[in-house]
């Protein structure tokens, strides 16, 4: 099977090969042909192919859903940060940007699940372009993001509540004329190997098309177990004739093949039941919006399909779903509307935003859900944020040395966590965060404080060993950024949670730090063009001891302190790049939750190759 996927996966970067082999055609020139005929126009072609990677076409816009937010409210990655992120994965993107302890059940292609301040397998809700990605399949409670391949999406925002996040992944929307592929190969300990195909293309008459597909395997250890591989594939047709109207079909593919983990090679207690099947996601999106292309009404609606087949279970459900939203430039105002055929039948949103002037943001999002069995869940956010640049003009004459932002929030109402679960009812909760911040430039940190009511978090499937969690009450929190930027190729970024006062929640530890050094530079004295690149980059994580869960007794089971260090290369010349990333440098056999190991220097490189034709 691991093999037919990479045939697959190989005539997939093949097949626009033959349309690339094709010869354009030359554009119009005042001059007179060369008088000596030549056998190859190649740098004609290469001419003609960088002019046209300059012009601009329309390609589908994102679907916006409350963009009017207070700055501090999401974290926004373009694609250029998360190729130069500490990150294979889109849960090491989360847990790079965001208070989450990473629940990791061993190294590559294994779960990485995200818990936010001990709230469980359902604390992290995706959307991708705009539509809800419902857990499905064996595990319905809670989504795998480490399933995704990174390369399929070009912006990732992550909007925090006090208790909750939720991820916006958008697909990647090539907006040039001339075509773009993608090929990327990795290899690595215990026969990881990976491979990447991708091809984008649009036409002047609106047509685009876009297909890739991505293949990881890693074996299970000598004599053990746990050996996994995950195929990605996706593939989207679109147009847009005009700057208001267009259409996007869209097919993504997840594969997954997971061993069973055992404790032992002669236990035979299961530690991770597995997963293997296949997951297939279509949609169709009809879009609208206003002639400005940013202020106007704007409109989106689609009919999606998403499927597993496994041999453990078979589900399929259908999604109808509009999201309408008005922009000015001063506020916005967005309603989204979904139906479900299974668990939630009626899912709605409403969201304002308002930002009067350059100093205050508010925003305030409504949401009624309407679940299986007569249960309901609805809820309200706010939030507000005051935020004076660094720079402000101030009495005689002076300015503002550094930015200042201070802001708070709160969500109430009650929540069914698990609509596919029958017998789960609504949970009420009002959660509480304020925030502050300061910005000088070589120089920026932000505190949180937060109150996150009483909570039964749910356990999460893939980690079989830890059967529950005890119930957490009130909590406080404290988090803490801060960057340290003195010149532009250097930096040290950090992140720190930790509850105040009484016993920490199961799931995360009491004290939680992530931690990265980075040089990343240019060399512009050498290289004036800006064509090479080099990143060399330490992450240090670190948490003390604590209680991740409850075994099948009820009985806490103990997560020991640790500190993991990781270090990552990664080198770029024109569209060319290659890396090598180490994890593990100490060699500690512990990982993040007991009982699952993680892979002691393990290493990965491999190089990647980005370009136009």
């Amino acid at each position: 099977m691991h093999r037919l996927r990479r045939i697959v996966a190989a005539a997939i970067v093949a097949c626009p090969g033959a349309l690339l082999a094709q010869d354009p055609v030359p554009p119009a020139d005042s001059v007179a042909a060369d008088s000596v005929r030549t056998d190859s126009s190649s740098t004609e072609r290469l001419l003609a192919v960088e002019g046209q990677s300059l012009i601009r076409l329309r390609a589908m816009p994102r679907v916006q859903l409350a963009d009017v937010q207070p700055r501090a409210a999401r974290v926004v990655l373009t694609r250029d940060s998360l190729d130069w992120a500490a990150a294979r994965t889109v849960a090491e993107v989360i847990a790079g940007h965001a208070p989450v302890y990473l629940w990791r059940g061993g190294w590559r292609v294994r779960p990485e699940l995200p818990n936010l301040l001990g709230r469980g397998a359902a604390s992290v809700e995706y959307l991708v372009d705009g539509r809800p990605w419902m857990p499905i399949g064996p595990d319905s409670l809670a989504v795998d993001p480490s399933l995704w391949s990174l390369e399929f999406f070009e912006r990732i925002e992550i909007e925090r509540d006090p208790a909750r996040l939720r991820v916006f992944l958008y697909t990647r929307s090539h907006d040039r004329l001339a075509p773009r592929t993608e090929i990327a190969v990795s290899t690595g300990d215990r026969g990881l190997a990976r491979y990447l195909g991708a091809f984008e293309r649009r036409y002047a008459s609106g047509v685009g098309l876009s297909m890739a597909a991505d293949y990881t395997g890693v074996n299970a250890p000598q004599g053990g177990t746990g050996g996994a591989s995950v195929t990605n594939g996706w593939l989207q047709l679109s147009y847009r004739p005009t700057p208001r109207l267009g259409a996007q079909l869209q097919v993504m593919v997840q594969a997954p093949e997971r061993d069973a983990l055992l404790a032992s090679e002669t236990a035979s207690d299961t530690l991770d039941p597995g997963l293997e099947g296949t997951r297939t996601d279509a949609e169709l999106r009809l879009s609208l919006q206003p002639v400005s292309g940013s202020t106007g009404l704007r409109a989106d609606a689609w009919v999606a399909r998403t499927a597993w087949r496994g041999d453990t279970a078979d589900q399929t459900i259908g999604t109808v779903g509009t999201v309408v939203g008005y922009r000015r430039p001063t506020w916005s105002a967005d309603l989204q509307a979904l139906h479900h055929t299974e668990w939630t039948p009626l899912s709605t949103r409403l969201a304002l935003g308002w930002t009067p002037g350059g100093l205050l943001a508010a925003a305030v999002e409504g949401a009624y859900q309407q679940h299986e069995e007569d249960r309901t869940s609805e809820w309200a956010t706010a939030r507000v944020g005051i935020e004076v640049p660094r720079g402000t003009r101030l009495p005689l004459g002076l300015s503002l040395p550094v930015g200042l932002r201070v802001g708070g929030s709160v969500s109430h109402g009650e929540r069914v966590e698990a609509p596919s679960i029958a017998s789960l009812a609504a949970a009420s909760f009002t959660d509480y965060e304020l925030s502050a911040a300061i910005d000088a430039g070589w120089l920026s940190g932000e505190a949180r404080w937060l109150s996150t009511d009483a909570w039964q978090a749910l356990p999460y499937r893939a980690f079989a060993s830890v059967a529950s969690f005890a119930r957490q009450p009130r909590t406080e929190w404290v988090t803490a950024s801060a960057r340290f930027a003195p010149n532009n190729w250097f930096s040290v970024a950090s992140h720190y949670e930790h509850p105040l006062g009484g016993a920490t929640p199961d799931g995360v530890p009491p004290h939680h730090a992530w931690t990265t050094a980075t040089v990343n530079s240019r060399f512009l004295r050498n290289f004036p063009s800006g064509i090479f690149r080099l990143k060399v980059q330490g992450v240090l994580e670190t948490w003390s001891p604590g209680v991740i869960g409850r075994d099948g007794e009820d009985n806490p089971i103990e997560l020991p302190g640790l500190t993991f260090v990781r270090g990552i290369i990664q080198l770029q010349i024109g569209p060319f790049s290659a890396f090598w990333d180490r994890v593990n440098f100490q060699a500690t056999r512990q990982g993040h939750v007991p009982g699952y190991p993680i892979l002691s220097l393990g290493s990965s490189y491999g190089i990647r190759w980005e370009f136009t034709n």
